[in-house]
């Protein structure tokens, strides 16, 4: 037992860590974008998705802390969840080298068709190795919600698509440029809408 306890103790300090290492690392690759604050207008598309990306790693970082104040690792399903976390950093990080780069590797579409529903897949993952992990808890089966999202996500994926082949596939212009952008904004929202309906749950589960 106390084994078990060390391996769960010393992945969730792994988790931890990373976290902290690739938020900074991110920061270094995204600072000319927010620095200075006056240049944000002139990189909104960039900022957005920068935004989107540094809400989607803050908050499962916030969401991991809270939800271990009720819930614990299993040995058995540490590794996978260790795994896990680790593919959604490496994609948060995509989404950062995405929105930093300039015209010459233009990246951002990425983020809509591949990264977000990406992200979304490995957020129901999770889910199910939690509640698999946690059967004898009041852990919340909120796995079907991160499941309605993704769906959500690859519709909104394939608009994407469907709307850049509409336009030719153009990647630059101000048709392309307004188009990124309001799926930059839709994408945000997505997340967003996400994460308050997470922490409903987790907050229920922790006061019950």
């Amino acid at each position: 037992m106390e084994k078990n306890q060390n391996i769960a103790e010393f992945l969730k300090q792994g988790i931890t860590i990373t976290y902290a290492v690739v938020i900074a690392l991110s920061i270094q690759v995204s600072k000319d974008i927010f620095i200075p604050f006056y240049s944000i207008p002139a990189n909104i598309l960039n900022a957005t998705v920068l935004f989107y990306g540094y809400f989607i790693i803050i908050t499962s970082w916030t969401e991991y802390f809270f939800s271990m104040q009720k819930f614990q690792l299993q040995e058995n399903f540490g590794v996978g969840r260790l795994v896990l976390d680790f593919g959604i950093l490496f994609l948060f990080y995509y989404i950062i080298i995405a929105a930093s780069q300039g015209n010459g590797k233009y990246l951002i579409p990425d983020v809509y068709m591949f990264v977000t529903p990406l992200i979304f897949l490995l957020f129901t993952l999770r889910d199910i190795f939690r509640i698999k992990g946690n059967a004898n808890t009041s852990l919340p089966k909120y796995g079907n919600i991160s499941k309605t999202f993704l769906f959500i996500s690859i519709i909104l994926s394939l608009s994407y698509v469907t709307e850049t082949y509409a336009t030719g596939f153009q990647s630059f212009g101000p048709l392309a440029f307004y188009r990124d952008l309001i799926f930059a904004y839709l994408t945000l929202v997505l997340i967003v809408i996400y994460r308050i309906t997470r922490w409903r749950q987790i907050n229920a589960a922790i006061t019950a």
